[in-house]
C-alpha cells in the first residue's frame, strides 16, 4: 500500500503521530501516593533572628530537621509544620496552631523533626503567617543542609 503525500491519509496519519508525541512529552507522569506529615514546631526565643530563614538538615537516623527563624508570632500561638511529599516534590507549609504557647509578641524560632525519603526533593516552603515562600532543593542524606530565605 502507497500513500501519497498529498493525500487525506498522509495528513490524518501525521496528524495522529504529531498528537501522540505531544501526549509523551507533556503528559502527566505518574508520581505515587502522597504523604503527608503533620509536626508541631518548638519554639525557642530568637537567637540570631535571620528573618525569613529556612534551613533543612537531614541527620543520620535519616530524619530531617526543620530549622525555621524569626517567625512573627503572637502571644499564645503556636506554629504547626504540613509537610506532604508526592514523588520528589516537597510542600511545606506552615500553619497557625492552637493557642498554648506563653510566649511574648516577640520573633521566635522553630524546629521540627520531619521523616522524608531518602533522594533529592524540590521543596516549596510556605508560611500561612506571613504569606511567605522559597524554593529551593534538598537532597536527604546525612550531613547534607539546604537553606533558604522566604520571599513575598
Amino acid at each position: 500500500m502507497v500513500i501519497e503525500v498529498n493525500s487525506t491519509e498522509f495528513y490524518v496519519m501525521s496528524f495522529a503521530v504529531a498528537v501522540s508525541l505531544i501526549a509523551l512529552l507533556f503528559g502527566k507522569k505518574e508520581e505515587g501516593p502522597a504523604s503527608t506529615e503533620i509536626v508541631p514546631m518548638a519554639l525557642n526565643p530568637c537567637v540570631t533572628c535571620d528573618d525569613g530563614l529556612v534551613a533543612l538538615h537531614a541527620l543520620d537516623d535519616g530524619t530531617v530537621m526543620l530549622l525555621r527563624n524569626g517567625i512573627p508570632l503572637p502571644a499564645g500561638d503556636t506554629v504547626n509544620v504540613v509537610a506532604t511529599t508526592v514523588g520528589d516534590k516537597l510542600r511545606i507549609v506552615e500553619k497557625k496552631g492552637l493557642s498554648t504557647h506563653a510566649a511574648s509578641d516577640d520573633k521566635l524560632d522553630g524546629t521540627a523533626q520531619l521523616r522524608l525519603p531518602a533522594k533529592t526533593l524540590h521543596v516549596r516552603y510556605e508560611s500561612e503567617l506571613t504569606g511567605e515562600w522559597a524554593l529551593f532543593s534538598f537532597t536527604n542524606h546525612a550531613g547534607r543542609t539546604a537553606t533558604a530565605h522566604l520571599k513575598l
